[in-house]
């Protein structure tokens, strides 16, 4: 029986959106200190931007691969939980990205006006418009963490069960799901320990493309 590659579109989503993303998070600096120090440290980021809006489009992209994984479980097994994880994953990921909006649009225009301001009384009010506003974000960064964790465990069911893929990578799934999970209940929000749960389940979605653009099945 003739045999072929899967259709590469959702695998290459998920090659560069995981890519792309891991790229920019290697980037970004650690903001550290009060508000004050963070601002700094954002003004002294020569491509503050362009990190963030590399966050930015590695999420749709990432997404993307994932309906290619729930597609590819359609008549099998881990058909209803890879349905559940892509309904979930679409709430992860738009908690996940509200602290990159934020980061990209007002975190970047108060530090502008917080290093360039002639005035104390401008650059006092742009620490404390970020000082107000930035924990909201970092809130959604920990609960996209643990939804994260339920959508690595939903997809690593559906991969288990669906026996498409190799049984490693649903487990891997499970070690992801256990260690976002704990990660966003042990630690709060502010907390950079988050940020390394994510990159697992950046990771986990890294060794996922490798293996959907090296499958090949029959016709």
């Amino acid at each position: 029986m003739a045999l072929t590659r899967r259709p590469l579109f959702y695998g290459l989503c998920l090659l560069a959106g995981s890519l792309l993303f891991g790229a920019a998070g290697l980037l970004h600096p650690l903001l550290k200190g009060d508000g004050a120090a963070q601002l700094a440290t954002i003004a002294a980021t020569s491509g503050w931007r362009a990190i963030h809006w590399a966050l930015l489009f590695g999420f749709p992209l990432m997404y993307m691969g994932l309906i290619g994984v729930a597609l590819r479980h359609h008549d099998t097994p881990g058909s209803a939980p890879a349905r559940a994880g892509i309904l979930l994953a679409g709430f992860a990921f738009g908690l996940w990205a509200l602290n990159v909006l934020f980061m990209v649009g007002a975190g970047w225009h108060l530090a502008h006006a917080f290093t360039t301001s002639d005035k104390a009384l401008t650059s006092t009010h742009a620490v404390f418009v970020y000082d107000m506003l930035h924990p909201a974000g970092l809130a959604a960064e920990r609960l996209a963490t643990f939804a994260l964790g339920l959508v690595a465990y939903v997809f690593g069911w559906a991969i288990l069960n669906g026996q498409t893929y190799p049984r490693w990578l649903g487990q891997g799934a499970f070690a992801v799901a256990i260690a976002n999970a704990a990660v966003a209940v042990g630690f709060g929000e502010f907390s950079p320990n988050l940020y390394y749960a994510q990159a697992l389940f950046v990771a986990w979605l890294f060794a996922t493309a490798v293996v959907m653009l090296a499958e090949r099945r029959p016709v």
